[in-house]
């Protein structure tokens, strides 16, 4: 029996498998096991800048041709002395600063360091401290190295009448950590190793954002879909469209959803630090396990985000009232009130504000009331995605379509035009559609995203009333197909997902 050390708990044991027992880890995830930690010096990435008025320290943040120019150029600055002394900045030179230049303007955020070329003339080169937030064009295109992270007061006491006296680069070291991930339950143990086998994290941003983040880890794990020496990122619900916005800068640790842009929709955790992104919306931090996070770069890593999730759409109202009694929150039941009916709505919908509000109302319906679906993913990937989209199933447990027109044996649905554009056909019918089969309509046909069921077998027509190759099968109806009889237009059916097509009574 060896000692070891299980998410910062000493325990002992033979095998992986023995010491692991009892700590939160999802089957099949990542471990990572630190066997050592050695230091080396490293290539600094801070520099000490003295003045007549004191010393400065600036870390370099960026990776960039003009950071290239400045590790191989920076002693040209010695002895250069104030240039100018704005409201917004103040630039010490002129050297020579042979890059390309450009007439872009840029945003630069208060204690940024930069070179700029002047009047587009490249032997007018300066180093720039910005003193407020600002946008300006400094005749380089990216032309931020880093951050003032030091004598910020000595910047506000410089006059035209100090220089730098000396730059010097920082001596720094790096941890060269001896370190391994696995999946082997059975490896045998070493005497001293440090093992994680979850991180844990806590949220606190936009409720919506938020809500994203914990329908993402809903099962327990974040899921490694790509991976950089910045950050690694679960991209599940990519192109899912999510709003907010923040300021705040991607701290290591940081947890952000893409809000914008190409990869909308990605969660992100970093591995090292990076200066706020309007793409980006910062809502939590992890708080513990980073290692994971360090040297994870592929496959599934066990979560355990804070707060729990407070949505309970899915579940019976008693299980909802479990829920919400742990966390003393006043409970309201609507619509079927009755202790096994499925909550199909809830409001205030996110869990944050559930949090801060200590109320909640809950619409139940009778399980004979539900459509419980199949999806084929596998069969009709595309589509799949465009019919959880639709639905609202990519982030909740319960999907609601609404009719928009019946006609005989087929009941047609709305469709999301936003989502619908790139409908290629997949997984078309070849000589019949069989009863309760679900299709949407692909761009072949001009009323792309329209989604359908046929209430009968048909060997012409899809269930949108397209021909075969219009139409795209996408899941079946596995239980109560009978309440699609009864609808009207402008009637609202829930849908809850059953997988691998087994019914719910």
């Amino acid at each position: 029996m060896v000692k070891v050390f299980v998410n910062n708990k000493e325990k002992e044991g033979k095998f992986l498998k023995d010491v692991i027992e009892g700590e939160p880890y999802i089957e099949g995830s990542n471990i990572v096991i630190v066997k050592g930690v050695k230091r080396e010096l490293i290539k600094s990435k801070k520099y000490r800048i003295v003045t007549t008025k004191g010393v400065m320290i600036v870390g370099i943040t960026e990776d960039s041709k003009v950071v290239d120019f400045w590790n191989k150029n920076y002693k040209k600055f010695v002895n250069k002395g104030v240039r100018w002394r704005g409201v917004f900045d103040v630039a010490f030179g002129p050297i020579t600063i042979d890059l390309d230049m450009s007439n872009k303007a840029e945003k630069f955020k208060k204690w940024d360091v930069i070179l700029s070329i002047s009047g587009f003339d490249k032997s007018e080169g300066h180093l720039v401290f910005i003193k407020r937030d600002t946008t300006e064009v400094y005749g380089i295109e990216n032309p931020k190295i880093g951050i003032l992270i030091g004598g910020k007061r000595v910047l506000s006491q410089l006059t035209p009448e100090d220089r730098i006296l000396s730059i010097e680069p920082l001596r720094e070291s790096k941890e060269m950590i001896d370190y391994l991930t696995t999946k082997d339950l059975d490896m045998e143990l070493e005497e001293g190793w440090k093992i994680w086998t979850y991180c844990e994290g806590q949220l606190d941003g936009p409720p919506e954002t938020v809500e994203h983040v914990l329908a993402l880890v809903e099962d327990g794990y974040f899921e490694i879909g790509e991976s950089t020496n910045t950050y690694i990122a679960d991209c599940r619900l990519q192109s899912l469209e999510i709003g907010g916005e923040s300021t705040e800068d991607r701290f290591r640790g940081a947890i952000t959803v893409r809000n914008s842009g190409e990869g909308v929709g990605k969660v992100y955790i970093y591995r090292e630090g990076r200066t706020s992104s309007v793409f980006h919306t910062v809502v939590g931090r992890i708080t513990r396990g980073i290692e994971l996070v360090d040297f994870s770069d592929e496959g599934i890593i066990t979560v355990k985000l804070k707060p729990e999730r407070l949505n309970v759409v899915g579940k019976t109202q008693s299980e909802a009232g479990e829920v919400f009694r742990r966390y003393g929150i006043e409970h309201k039941r609507e619509g079927d009130t009755e202790d096994n009916a499925i909550i199909v709505e809830q409001k205030p919908e996110f869990t944050l504000e559930v949090l801060r509000s200590k109320k909640v109302v809950t619409k139940g319906l009778s399980p004979d009331k539900l459509l419980y679906i199949e999806i084929f993913d596998n069969e009709a990937p595309r589509t799949a995605w465009y019919f959880r989209k639709t639905t609202g199933l990519t982030t909740k447990r319960i999907g609601k379509l609404k009719v928009y027109f019946k006609v005989g044996d087929m009941v047609m649905f709305e469709r999301n035009e936003r989502y619908a554009r790139k409908l290629l056909p997949e997984n078309t019918p070849l000589d019949r559609v069989e009863r309760g089969y679900i299709g949407v309509t692909n761009m072949v046909k001009r009323y792309t995203g329209y989604i359908g069921i046929r209430l009968s077998p048909n060997d012409k027509y899809g269930p949108t009333g397209e021909t075969f190759e219009g139409s795209n099968i996408v899941g079946r109806v596995v239980q109560n197909i009978e309440i699609l009889k009864k609808v009207k237009v402008g009637d609202e059916i829930y849908l809850f997902e059953v997988r691998n097509g087994a019914s719910k009574s």
